[in-house]
């Protein structure tokens, strides 16, 4: 069984479309989508992203049609208040949403462990808080990491658009460290793949354009501990390109992240092979 994994798409047409050719060529049952689905930089951005998930039904109705299964869900540049849109696409079968609270079963895998499981897939969108504005899918890492100096007043998105918050918003909130202890079990940590939008730090996945490394060591710390195989990323869109590094290991976790300088940019998933393959930068095994 093969998937396609995306990210960091953030509303250009062309990816979507081609990054369904490739799923096609390469005979994948699904493309799973790792966040930030929608535009950005937008005049009215929350408009602009409304209207674009108008597409995305067109476009994951395609999918369907050409027997490709769509998983995805929001990052930190999609407003949250559209969660709902997303959830109802889902409820019609469009698409699946990654973080929706539950492991969900990729289905067509011949591969699964004693308990008769087979393999799963969670999402969790949440970032380390970047210095941009809208914070809806932000949190601070752990309680001893806050936020970065911003570059301006922090946004959250409502029904009625965008709204400024008190600079310390994210101090009355959850930490990323708590999201994670709060993650249901999967059925078998061994099959279980893990889409969490921001990477891990300390292994070359998060490194910004200055080698800062950006990445979560909550996600890190999780991760190494986890006994999960894969897990999967994004968010940190130059990072492949300045560390050289699209993939690293942390306990018996491959972690990807392929990076977004190219367009589309995506690796292929093979469960029964144990390989996933990057566009243009080689093979890695898990």
């Amino acid at each position: 069984m093969r998937f396609l994994f995306v990210v960091d798409l953030h509303g250009d047409e062309e990816s979507y479309e081609t990054a369904l050719a490739a799923a096609r060529e390469r005979e994948a049952v699904a493309i799973v989508n790792g966040g930030d689905l929608l535009p950005h930089g937008l005049r009215n951005a929350f408009a602009g992203q409304r209207d674009f998930l108008g597409w995305l039904r067109a476009h994951w109705s395609a999918a369907r049609a050409a027997g490709i299964a769509s998983y995805a869900m929001f990052g930190n540049d999609d407003a949250r208040a559209l969660a709902g849109e997303l959830d109802g696409m889902a409820g019609e079968g469009i698409v699946t949403r990654l973080d929706g609270g539950g492991w969900l079963e990729l289905g067509g895998s011949s591969d699964r462990g004693p308990s008769g499981a087979g393999w799963t897939v969670l999402g969790f969108p949440w970032v380390p808080d970047p210095p941009f504005r809208l914070k809806d899918w932000c949190r601070h890492d752990d309680t001893a990491r806050g936020s970065p100096p911003q570059f301006g007043t922090p946004l959250v998105s409502t029904s009625a658009g965008l709204v400024e918050v008190p600079a310390d918003a994210l101090s009355r909130l959850p930490t990323i460290e708590d999201e994670l202890a709060a993650l249901p079990a999967p059925p078998d940590p061994a099959r279980a793949i893990l889409v969490a939008h921001g990477p891990p730090a300390g292994i070359g996945l998060g490194t910004t354009g200055d080698r800062r490394d950006v990445g979560s060591h909550a996600v890190a710390r999780f991760l190494e501990r986890s006994g999960f195989p894969l897990s999967l990323h994004g968010h940190i869109h130059e990072s492949p390109h300045v560390s050289g590094r699209w993939w690293g290991r942390l306990g018996k976790t491959v972690c990807v992240n392929p990076g977004a300088m190219e367009r589309p940019p995506w690796v292929v998933v093979d469960l029964d092979a144990r390989t996933v393959e990057h566009r243009t930068m080689g093979l890695a095994t898990f």
